[in-house]
């Protein structure tokens, strides 16, 4: 994972009464560092335990990132959040996320019950845009895990957004993400028309292959 806090706004780096401030953000990330570190360990051994249990895999790939600090300046100004150390944990919760690639929908929900049993990890937020899509096709199941951070002064909960998709789903969805963020680029309403129809044609492939998946495992256990 990249280390952002050495890539602090100007604002920061170049006035030496902000040298607290920057203290303050770098402990701030390192509490979130530490969150994704623990939920990133928590994956890995349940994806472990389920191949052991059921003779697969459950993850196909894990992603992690922490925003830079522009970024979340940026969010900040553009939501219209106060910069406050104190309250910017209460109101950003995407500061950390983990998006967790799975090959197929009933994995999903598989993942989503693993992670709730855990005794020391809390769901305090669910947006289910699987079966409920964005208007522009996107699809993914987002929680926001409340993780505990075990610091010198004792134990502190950390916020981290956790994604989980399949396959298809996330080669949609960076698609998409392309055609956003990218400039000048020419008929970009016509592709968005037309990634909003192929959003349609990758659910049904989801829902193929995951019907598929049943019935290759059903007929495992009969023989």
């Amino acid at each position: 994972m990249t280390d952002t806090t050495n890539n602090l706004p100007a604002q920061f780096a170049n006035d030496p009464t902000s040298l607290e401030a920057i203290d303050r953000f770098r402990s701030l990330m390192l509490n979130y560092r530490s969150a994704v570190q623990v939920v990133e360990t928590k994956i890995h051994y349940l994806d472990q335990e389920y191949q052991i249990q059921n003779g697969h895999t459950l993850v196909d790939s894990l992603q992690s990132r922490i925003k830079s600090p522009e970024s979340i300046l940026e969010k900040v100004q553009r939501k219209h959040l106060a910069f406050d150390f104190e309250t910017l944990p209460q109101q950003m919760h995407d500061i950390a996320g983990i998006r967790i690639i799975v090959r197929f929908e009933d994995d999903i929900l598989s993942m989503e019950r693993r992670l709730e049993k855990q005794p020391d990890i809390k769901i305090l937020n669910r947006k289910d845009y699987v079966s409920k899509p964005k208007p522009n096709g996107y699809r993914s199941l987002h929680l926001i895990l409340a993780v505990p951070v075990f610091l010198a002064a004792g134990v502190e909960e950390v916020t981290v957004e956790v994604q989980i998709r399949t396959i298809a789903m996330n080669f949609w969805a960076s698609l998409e993400h392309e055609l956003s963020y990218k400039k000048n680029v020419q008929h970009q309403d016509e592709l968005r028309h037309e990634l909003v129809a192929k959003a349609e044609l990758v659910h049904q492939l989801d829902q193929d292959m995951n019907a598929i998946k049943n019935q290759i495992r059903a007929e495992e256990k009969r023989s």
